[in-house]
């Protein structure tokens, strides 16, 4: 029993666990992305009457004819890029136009008329790029 005790005694400080001891630290993670777009827009204005005006001094408009010309109404062709738009617009018939007379003759007179067409007016392209660079960092502490 003198040889049991003794080893009893060698075992008995190793049997019990240590805690672990760690030292403060820290980790640290960076994440970029850049993300680039390229952009075209085009816009189409169309004007989708017409204007027909006159002036003028000792001018009248001849008997038995109108003020206005006839018109006449047209689908475009598809436009643009997609080509999933169309496009109707009126357009005189120029042959039906006002006639006009003087009306004293001998007299100074003046007649401007004025014919607005209708169709494409103007195109806009804007050419833009756009980049977006984005930055995340992210710090964990150990204590």
């Amino acid at each position: 029993m003198k040889w049991w005790l003794c080893l009893l005694v060698v075992f008995i400080p190793n049997a019990f666990a240590e805690t672990p001891r760690f030292g403060a630290n820290q980790i640290q993670s960076n994440s970029r992305s850049i993300s680039k777009i390229d952009e075209v827009i085009i816009t189409e204005n169309y004007n989708s009457g017409y204007a027909y005006s006159v002036t003028g001094s000792n001018i009248k408009i001849k008997d038995g004819t109108v003020i206005s010309p006839e018109a006449t109404y047209t689908t475009s062709q598809n436009t643009g890029n997609a080509g999933a738009v169309n496009f109707e617009w009126i357009t005189p018939n120029l042959t039906s136009k006002p006639q006009w007379e003087i009306v004293s003759e001998g007299d100074a007179f003046s007649l401007t008329e004025n014919f607005m067409a209708p169709g494409l007016d103007a195109v806009s392209i804007i050419n833009r790029t756009q980049t977006i660079e984005t930055t995340q960092t992210s710090t964990t502490l150990f204590q």
